[in-house]
This record gives C-alpha cells, structure tokens and sequence, in this order.
C-alpha cells in the first residue's frame, strides 16, 4: 500500500509525469489529493486496495 503523501509527491514528480503521461499524472495527482483532503491515508487503486485486504485478513494466514 502506498502512502497518500508518496503518491502525491510521485504524481507531481518528472517521474510520476514520465510514468503516467502528463495528462494522467495530473489526473491521479488530483484524484490524490482529493481523497486525502476526505481522510484517505493510503492509494486507493485496486492495487493497493487489494493489499489493504490481505492485511486485513493476515491473521488467518498460516504458514505452510
């Protein structure tokens, strides 16, 4: 899970503009900020939030 401070500052970073595409790094740097303003402490791509899911269940995963 990427904090929400990381994904803003990469989004507004050269390499978040290289990555992304100026348009998309705009977009997401947007996105960011907004969900962060509402109290958003992590990314809230599907990505991230199937780790916050993981995590939210790692108690029942035993090892092998």
């Amino acid at each position: 899970m990427k904090n929400i401070d990381d994904l803003i500052i990469f989004a507004d970073s050269e390499l978040g503009i290289k990555v992304f595409g100026a348009d998309k790094a705009k977009e997401v740097l947007e996105h960011a900020k907004d969900i962060k303003s509402k109290g958003a402490i992590y990314c809230d791509c599907p990505a991230c939030n199937a780790v916050a899911s993981i995590l939210e269940k790692k108690e029942l995963i035993k090892e092998s």
